[in-house]
């Protein structure tokens, strides 16, 4: 059997040391949002889009229940499905979107997004839209969208 020397193998054992507590894959204990975004609607568009991920750091599953907008008469958690006939269709998610403990909800074009209805204000480059996200537990959170055109979304609007 070969020894080893403990200056070798010390590397090593510092690295399995590093940290004491693993920080979990959100970074931080509660929900995290990183790249909000929301498509840009001119004028005569009466709808929209917006999009982000979501990260629940907690120690509990949670969900996302709700959205509001001042700028649009309704905003709803909607996801698109595609049916035998290779139809997309879009439908508000009734129960809200899951947040499992440690794991990423993405809400992407074609996919769970936002939906912005009946707009009473324009979303334009200039504009700081701000959406709040409502949770079953954690507090809400708002946010401020980067507005992205169609061209720069690299996606057809809806």
């Amino acid at each position: 059997m070969k020894h080893r020397s403990p200056a070798l193998l010390f590397p090593f054992l510092l690295l399995a040391g590093c940290g004491g507590e693993t920080e979990n894959a959100c970074g931080a204990d509660t929900i995290v949002a990183s790249d909000p975004w929301v498509r840009e609607a001119g004028p005569g568009h009466p709808m929209s889009a917006a999009y982000l991920s979501l990260c629940n750091g907690s120690e509990t599953a949670d969900r996302l229940v709700s959205v509001s907008f001042s700028g649009a008469d309704a905003a709803e958690i909607h996801t698109t499905t595609v049916d035998e006939n290779n139809v997309a269709r879009m439908r508000p998610l009734e129960n809200g979107l899951t947040l499992p403990v440690g794991e990423a909800a993405v809400l992407a074009p074609g996919s769970t997004h936002i939906m912005l209805m009946g707009l009473t204000e324009e979303i334009t480059s200039d504009s700081e839209p701000t959406i709040t996200l409502n949770f079953q537990k954690a507090e809400p959170l708002t946010l401020t969208f980067e507005v992205r055109s169609k061209k720069d979304a690299g996606h057809s609007a809806h």
